[in-house]
Parts: structure tokens; C-alpha cells; sequence
């Protein structure tokens, strides 16, 4: 029998325990991703009680929005995240995945701005000022 994720509003139970995702901020960056699984990542977080970070590749020009509900399609996919969430399941616990009511904050990365306030950086931002101008 295949396993399926359900993502809806959270509806409190009487009698199960929860563990919560947090869905802090968003950082962009420059160099590639950690390739390595969402599964294994939050897994990791949850076995030492601390704060885990996640990485992913935003695909084109899509809205902060749109490339949340992707991360979300994609944990649902994640066989580790999902055999995770059984083994959570065996034990009494429901895993949620919280997001702040006031937006999720987007953030430059550290190495995106070192890029920006680099020589490269500082022309591409001058000639996209440019274009701008030009657009109007």
C-alpha cells in the first residue's frame, strides 16, 4: 500500500502528540545546493532538538509563495521524509509544518552578498538599473 502526505490546516486532536517543522526564513543564495535529502535533514534536526537548515534550488523567476508550495510537493515526495514520518506515526506523534502568518522573510545569503558587493556584482546591479531606465 503507497503512503500519501496530506498537507491541509492543522486541526488539533485530543490524544496525539506533535512535532512541528518551522518554517523560519528563506535565504538565497548564490552557489549550488546540498544535494543531500529533505528526509535526512529535518530527521536530523528532530534526533539532536536543534535548528537544521535546508537547501533548495529556486527554478526561474517563480514568487517566494509559489517556491514554498514546491518545497512542500517536494518533502511530500521525499521517500526518507515520508519513512520519517511513519516511524513518527508508530510512535504518537503527527508532524506539522508551520509557517509564520506574517509572510516568510527572503534574505540575501552571505556568499550572495559577498557577490553583490563584489566588482562583478556591483556592474550587474548597475546594468540592471540601466535596463530599468530604459523599460520606463
Amino acid at each position: 500500500m503507497k503512503y500519501e502526505l496530506e498537507l491541509k490546516p492543522f486541526e488539533k486532536r485530543d490524544g496525539l502528540k506533535y512535532k512541528i517543522i518551522k518554517v523560519t526564513d528563506i535565504a538565497l543564495h548564490t552557489t549550488e545546493c546540498d544535494p543531500s535529502s529533505l528526509g535526512k535533514k529535518i530527521k536530523q534536526s528532530f534526533k539532536n532538538n536543534k535548528p537544521g537548515r535546508i537547501y533548495g534550488q529556486i527554478q526561474g523567476n517563480i514568487s517566494p509563495l509559489d517556491d514554498m508550495l514546491s518545497f512542500l510537493e517536494k518533502i511530500k515526495k521525499d521517500p526518507d521524509f515520508i519513512k520519517m514520518v511513519q516511524k513518527e506515526e508508530k510512535k504518537g506523534y503527527k508532524i506539522l509544518v508551520a509557517l509564520p502568518k506574517t509572510g516568510i522573510p527572503i534574505f540575501p545569503g552571505k556568499d550572495t552578498q559577498e557577490f553583490i558587493n563584489s566588482k562583478n556584482g556591483k556592474r550587474i546591479i548597475r546594468g540592471l538599473a540601466k535596463n530599468k531606465d530604459k523599460d520606463i
